[in-house]
Formats: C-alpha cells, sequence, structure tokens
C-alpha cells in the first residue's frame, strides 16, 4: 500500500507540473526548416544533367500560429540551388536567406510585431525511377541546418527569462532532417508537372525541443522557369502556412 500512494503521487505530481507548462504559451522558431528550398529535378532524358536556378518564395501562415488566436507570421526567401540529374538518382544543395515578422498577441507585455532574418543549406539525395516520360522518386532525404536571429529572437529569450512563455528560447540555430518522395511528369519536351512530399523533425541545437514536420508542393516548369505552390505544416509548434514561389534556370 506504501508504494502504491508513492506511485499515485509521483503520477499526479507529474501530471500537475505538466499543466503547469501547458499554461504558458509555447514559442519556437519563424522559420520551421521545413523545405526551405523548392529544388527543381528535371525529368531524365538519356544523360546525366547538371542545372543551376535561383527562386525564391513568400510564406504567410494560415491560422492562429502556435495555436495562439490572433497571432500570425510571414517572411519571403531567395535562394541558390543546384541539381544533378542521374539516371538512378538525383542530388541537390543549395544556400538561402529569408526576411520575415511574427505578430505576438499572447504575452501583453511584449505585443506586436517581431521582426526577424536567417539562412542556411540544405540538401537533398533521392533515388530515381525513370520511365518514359515520368521519374519517380520513392525513397529520398533531405537536411537543412540554418540560423535565426532578430527580435522574434530576443523576445522569447526575454520572455523566458520572465517565465512567461516555453519553447526554444535561446537557441540560434537550428536543423531538420526528413523523408521525401516525389515525381514529375513531361507534358511535351518544354513543360512538365511535378509533386514532393516530406515528413521529418526540426531540432534546436542546444535545447532539448523538437517538433514534427511535413511539406507537399505542386510544380510547373515551362522552359526556364518552374512556378509552385507550398504547405508545410510544423506538428504541435507553428502550424500550417501557405508559400507561392518560383525557380528560374540560369545554366
Amino acid at each position: 500500500m506504501k508504494y502504491q500512494k508513492q506511485f499515485i503521487g509521483f503520477i499526479c505530481g507529474c501530471a500537475f507540473l505538466f499543466s503547469l507548462q501547458g499554461c504558458y504559451p509555447y514559442y519556437a522558431f519563424g522559420n520551421g526548416g521545413v523545405e526551405p528550398i523548392v529544388f527543381v529535378k528535371p525529368v531524365y532524358a538519356d544523360t546525366a544533367l547538371r542545372t543551376t536556378y535561383i527562386g525564391g518564395k513568400y510564406s504567410h501562415s494560415i491560422d492562429s500560429t502556435f495555436g495562439h488566436k490572433d497571432e500570425s507570421n510571414y517572411f519571403g526567401q531567395i535562394y541558390w540551388s543546384q541539381t544533378q540529374t542521374e539516371r538512378n538518382y538525383n542530388f541537390s544543395y543549395g544556400a538561402f536567406g529569408y526576411l520575415g515578422s511574427y505578430k505576438v498577441v499572447e504575452v501583453p507585455s511584449f505585443q506586436g510585431n517581431k521582426p526577424y532574418y536567417g539562412g542556411g543549406l540544405s540538401g537533398e539525395m533521392s533515388l530515381n525511377s525513370p520511365f518514359r516520360n515520368f521519374d519517380m522518386r520513392f525513397i529520398g532525404l533531405r537536411g537543412t541546418l540554418y540560423y535565426e536571429n532578430g527580435a522574434f529572437t530576443r523576445f522569447r529569450k526575454l520572455a523566458s527569462e520572465q517565465s512567461l512563455i516555453t519553447g526554444v528560447n535561446s537557441s540560434l540555430f537550428a536543423y531538420n532532417l526528413s523523408y521525401t518522395i516525389g515525381g514529375d511528369f513531361n507534358l511535351n519536351r518544354q513543360s512538365s508537372l511535378g509533386f514532393a512530399a516530406s515528413y521529418g523533425i526540426t531540432y534546436s541545437l542546444n535545447e532539448e525541443d523538437a517538433f514534427f514536420t511535413n511539406s507537399l508542393n505542386l510544380h510547373y516548369t515551362n522552359n526556364q522557369i518552374t512556378t509552385f505552390i507550398q504547405y508545410t505544416d510544423c506538428l504541435f509548434a507553428m502550424g500550417g502556412e501557405f508559400a507561392l514561389g518560383f525557380n528560374f534556370r540560369i545554366k
């Protein structure tokens, strides 16, 4: 009976501590690190091909971010990327930078727009199954390392020191690892239509915090220009965001 009481007391204590943590708003990075670069992967056409792109996108939150009513987030991003297309695999890599702003409402003493900025590196390796006019990539791995700073970062640090919030409060670096899948279909000699999806986790460096991520994009290529619409989601964190963007082939 003594041990039963101790066990029940332990469970109740854990539940109490968890409920206290749930009373504080959760915040993390303005950019969740989910598919920061939409890599263009040309359909294989009998010979290896290396292509280079510049591009950008604009992302905006769909609903209240981090589950906080009336809060919103947006950022604009530019990037450079390159893809090596072989018969049985694609290898892509690139660098990106971004500027954004987060609207804080949940913490009264810090309400207002909090700008932020950042940048990083991303790379993806995927196995390719080429057909006559269609390439299917069933297995891929993408890794991203990035840095973020600004007023939104300072807000999280100061509010955490005052015990007003929880989450990623001092780290300036994070990385994302994702499983990827996708495919592209040649419509004619100059255009193609495709999709790409990913499922992964973003980790913050120097803090024991992580959240699940997923993404889906639909893209259309005509000559040198690729346009796309993208959905990303940081589960139990930022939430869902939509993005519109483009890639321009320069080589």
